[in-house]
């Protein structure tokens, strides 16, 4: 049966012709040709090709030999690299993009918020059914056995206390944690276990926080420290279990066009998460490149891990023993994953308006830290949300500096929800990425009781001061993962209620593409290798069902992709319904 021609750009007829092809068949769904001359492996062609180059060139077809571009351009001339061997896509008119890459996730929790690990609490807004959600996952359980949940989105520290999951259950313990991942509450059990009570001294840099004039705990447990008190007696997944969270959670993030994630908090002590990652890279089952960020929680923690890891003074443990393994075991497989070490200023948001909340680290171990990891030529990313935190650190890296010069740092600050007006001209100047979520305002900012909320992640005011910026969705933090929320929140700037942000803030379309693709590739070093599709670039792109530069604001955030490419091997593929 005939086939009915759908594009303008080429016919297939003419296509036939120039390709000189011999034979005829179908790949994933879409015609696949073959020709004669065996140049490429991979030709993606008359399509919408977005290469976000220097240009912002629109072509029409892309070859693929050894896992790298090897020419852009016209379906003529991309037709000449048809061989009898040549994966062929006839893209039919639709639009390519470089491989979005998120600039700020945490696949682990992320996973296992997905995929059924951690009970998913997102979008439940009242108290009762969230606890009748809690109860059923108990019902479910053998007593004594650990009840996980992920994703409250109230804001206040005092939402639930440990006589509330009392009256869920008194036989499991538990522990709930805020979907900002910087608090939780404990129920009476689980604070039992870990030994907290009225005497409890809060671990630096954070809060146990205990009743109003009385030697007793809350239940409510502020910042990772004290989180960890708690989370040191909770069960470690095996090592099928950490492998199912990692893929799970790199899967979805394929399904969205995503080839590239950093990983932000990788946790130095679990090493089951160590293992899953660099067994699931080096195997090749990975659908998303990795770089990852271990988080360094203290001054001496930071010490030891970087002695053992960046020099060879012997007296300092290797610790933790698992990371070190595979910088001597696997040194190209860590080289190609490392991205720097991860620091946090604040954990809840660190404002000049808000004196109750306090950093994470005295200054001066922050000025130590900065300075050790700064002077070695290692990026550093830093957590720093309110106005207060980013002017904390901005000191720190400018004292670095300024005692150890260094060209191209690039230093992220992720987060940054709203710094200080004055503090922009200083983010340009210390050469410093900012690394952001445009989903923020739309998922948060209803909530958010700060006055002047109108220029909260202000994109415009960074592009005009000059300022490198790179997206991330920051898994399982913010409930919406998917960049396509990001792209159109850049641009419209709506909350979830309908409260439109200030327009002055608003980027292009173009703009925002160009933020999740090469701004996030420069983030991490790899705006060379990825990012763009340019001839000697990874072959990673996604092919989605509507073109990001014609579609109407809101039609943004519904865009899907068809199909991801990373290396050029196909990572995901939508099944026909």
């Amino acid at each position: 049966m005939a086939r009915k021609n759908s594009s303008k750009k080429i016919s297939r007829r003419k296509f036939l012709e120039i390709s000189a092809l011999t034979a005829a068949g179908v790949l994933t769904g879409l015609p696949t040709v073959k020709a004669s001359t065996p140049t490429a492996e991979l030709v993606l062609i008359n399509g919408q090709i977005i290469t976000v180059d220097a240009q912002d060139t629109i072509t029409e077809g892309v070859a693929v030999r050894g896992g790298k571009i090897i020419d852009t351009g016209i379906a003529k001339k991309i037709s000449q690299y048809i061989g009898t061997q040549t994966k062929v896509i006839d893209l039919k008119g639709k639009t390519v993009t470089p491989g979005l890459i998120d600039s700020h996730a945490h696949l682990p929790p992320f996973g296992q918020r997905e995929n059924g690990w951690f009970v998913k609490l997102h979008g439940i807004e009242s108290k009762e059914e969230i606890m009748e959600m809690l109860a059923q996952k108990a019902r479910k359980l053998a007593k004594g056995e650990w009840v996980s949940a992920w994703g409250i989105e109230d804001f206040s520290l005092s939402y639930f206390d440990k006589e509330d999951l009392d009256k869920v259950t008194k036989e499991h313990p538990m522990l709930v944690v805020h979907t900002s991942g910087q608090w939780g509450f404990a129920n009476s059990l689980a604070l039992k276990i870990a030994g907290i009570d009225g005497n409890t001294k809060s671990p630096p840099g954070s809060s146990v926080e205990m009743k109003l004039f009385q030697k007793e705990p809350t239940g409510a447990l502020v910042h990772y420290p004290a989180l960890g008190l708690v989370r040191n007696y909770m069960p470690k997944p095996n090592e099928a279990q950490a492998e199912d969270a990692i893929l799970y959670a790199a899967n979805l993030y394929a399904a969205e066009g995503v080839t590239a994630v950093h990983d932000n908090f990788f946790g130095l002590f679990h090493p089951y998460f160590h293992r899953a990652y660099f067994k699931l890279v080096q195997s090749g089952k990975m659908p998303v490149r990795i770089k990852i960020w271990p988080y360094f929680p203290n001054l001496s923690v930071a010490t030891r891990v970087f002695k053992s890891l960046f020099t060879s003074e012997e007296q300092f443990p290797p610790t933790p023993p698992v990371l070190v393994h595979y910088k001597k075991a696997y040194p190209e497989l860590f080289a190609s994953m490392w991205g720097g070490f991860k620091l946090a200023i604040d954990g809840l948001a660190l404002w000049y308006s808000s004196p109750r909340v306090f950093p994470m680290h005295t200054t001066e171990n922050l000025h130590t830290m900065v300075k050790l990891f700064h002077q070695s030529g290692q990026q550093i990313s830093i957590h720093a949300a309110g106005d207060m935190a980013v002017d904390i650190i901005l000191n720190a890296v400018e004292a670095a500096l300024k005692e150890y010069p260094r060209q191209d740092h690039r230093h992220r600050l992720e987060h940054v929800i709203l710094p200080q007006t004055g503090s922009l001209e200083r983010i340009r100047r210390l050469g410093i990425v900012v690394s952001t979520h445009p989903q923020w305002i739309y998922s948060w900012a209803d909530n958010w009781k700060m006055k002047n909320k109108e220029g909260a992640i202000p994109l415009k005011s960074y592009l005009n001061a000059g300022i490198p910026v790179a997206f991330g969705a920051d898994p399982p933090a913010f409930p919406l993962y998917q960049p396509q929320i990001a792209l159109w929140q850049a641009i419209k700037r709506t909350t979830k209620a309908g409260s439109r942000l200030d327009s002055a803030e608003s980027i292009s379309i173009r703009e925002a593409l160009k933020m999740q693709t090469m701004g996030s590739a420069y983030s991490g070093f790899q705006e060379r290798e990825i990012g763009s599709i340019e001839i000697g670039k990874l072959a990673d792109m996604a092919v989605w069902n509507r073109d990001y530069y014609s579609v109407s604001k809101d039609e943004i955030k519904d865009i899907k992709a068809v199909m991801t490419f990373m290396g050029g091997r196909i990572v995901y593929e939508k099944k026909d319904s």
